[in-house]
Formats: structure tokens, C-alpha cells, sequence
């Protein structure tokens, strides 16, 4: 019987090996049927991308386990509608300038930085927006009911930020996970305000809204622009209007 345990036990691995299913490839994002992986969001000026420069460049030199995004693609996300197929993206770029072009245009202006979802356990790092939020927030819910009829989910909770970087899963050698909320709360709150401080604000103007394309890769995110949907211009008033 020795001998036969012997003799069967590769044959029987060699089956087990083919009957393995095979393992599955990240699908290429170029094929044709590949899902997009697409949000909507503002634009932010120049302006702006240089003051979040600023801000991640100084942040990141305190070496703090936290995952700093680039410049050039921070944003003003709105609505993050996750992996869709082309065809339900032509859906959405055809669909939305009519709920957008609904909005007059407005100005925001950028505030404190501040950490998602407290202090305490602090898991994003963010630059907060001062203004007429209430405009904001219904233009985020034209745009959401818009989505969600195509099937979309969408967050009920929004407040509006920029992105500065994401605290990773696991500390590093510089800096424990249980330090960082001492350490932000050293580098970052203001005791006079008994609130975050942050850099002088900075206008940032609400022209138009992105539909943005994600590609995910070991860099990085990249994003692409896939389509741009103007807010309205204020009608003019004056005498006889």
C-alpha cells in the first residue's frame, strides 16, 4: 500500500492542477468592455492647486503614515459613481448639462483644514470650503437624484472638502498609528480659534462640473476628463428688470 500512495500522490496533485480554475487578470482598462471607473466633481484654479501644494508638500514632510494625494488632480468630488460600463457613461455625459446648466454659477472660497471623521481617529486629511454651501449641496442633489435614476448609488452625507491625503492602514518606523492624532492636533489646531487652522482663504469659483475618469495603477490615481457641463451665467439685473 506504501507503494501505492506513492505512485497515485503525484498523479492525484497533476489533477488537482487542472482542475483549478484559472486565475483571473485585471481586466485591461483599454479593452473595449472595460468598466471606467468615474466620479463627478468641481474643478479647482490654479490658484488653488498651488495652495494644496503647499499644504501636502509641508504635511508630508512631518512624515506621518498618511497617503498625500498629487496637486494636480485634487478636486471638489460631488458624486463618486464607482466602476460603469461606456455605454452608461455616453448616458451620463448626455444627460447631466441640462441639471447642471439648472445651477447659476457661484463662488466658494477655501477655509480650515480639518480631519474626517474626528480627531480622535482620524482616517482623511482635508482643506474645508467656506460660502453658500446651501448652493452647493443643491446642486449635489440635482446631480444626485439625476444619477440615481440611472441606477447609481449616492451618499446621503457631504461636506464640502479637498482631498489632502488618506491615513494608511499601518503605521511606519517615523510615526505609529497612535500618535498621528497628537501629532496633527500639534501641527494643525489653533488654539486662539479652538479649531483647525489653515492657510489664507483663496476664492474658488463653481463654473462647471467634471465628469472625470480614475486610473488606478501603482503610480497613483490619473484622472481624465471625459466631459465638462457649464453652470448657467446670472441673468443681469438692473432698472426695467
Amino acid at each position: 500500500s506504501r507503494l501505492l500512495d506513492c505512485s497515485t500522490r503525484p498523479y492525484t496533485t497533476l489533477m488537482s492542477r487542472r482542475n483549478r480554475p484559472p486565475r483571473e487578470r485585471p481586466a485591461d482598462p483599454d479593452t473595449v468592455d472595460a468598466p471606467w471607473r468615474v466620479f463627478l466633481a468641481v474643478p479647482l484654479p490654479e490658484p488653488v492647486r498651488a495652495a494644496v501644494a503647499e499644504q501636502v508638500a509641508a504635511l508630508a514632510a512631518e512624515k506621518w503614515p498618511v497617503r498625500w494625494v498629487a496637486p494636480e488632480g485634487a478636486h471638489l468630488t460631488l458624486h463618486f459613481l464607482g466602476e460603469t460600463t461606456r455605454d452608461r457613461v455616453e448616458l451620463l455625459r448626455l444627460g447631466l448639462p441640462r441639471v447642471v446648466a439648472g445651477h447659476d454659477r457661484f463662488d466658494l472660497r477655501t477655509a480650515n483644514l480639518g480631519v474626517f471623521p474626528n480627531l480622535k481617529r482620524p482616517r482623511v486629511v482635508w482643506l474645508g470650503l467656506h460660502g453658500p454651501a446651501h448652493r452647493l449641496e443643491t446642486l449635489r442633489a440635482d446631480l444626485g437624484a439625476a444619477v440615481a435614476d440611472l441606477g447609481y448609488p449616492v451618499e446621503p452625507e457631504f461636506r464640502p472638502h479637498v482631498t489632502l491625503g488618506r491615513v494608511r492602514d499601518q503605521g511606519t518606523a517615523a510615526m505609529p498609528l497612535r500618535n498621528l492624532p497628537e501629532a496633527i492636533r500639534r501641527r494643525c489646531w489653533d488654539p486662539a480659534k479652538n479649531d483647525f487652522g489653515g492657510p489664507p482663504p483663496l476664492p474658488l469659483p463653481v463654473r462647471e462640473v467634471e465628469l472625470v475618469r480614475s486610473r488606478l495603477s501603482h503610480a497613483g490615481a490619473r484622472y481624465e476628463t471625459i466631459a465638462r457641463f457649464p453652470l448657467a451665467e446670472p441673468e443681469a439685473t438692473g432698472p426695467g428688470r
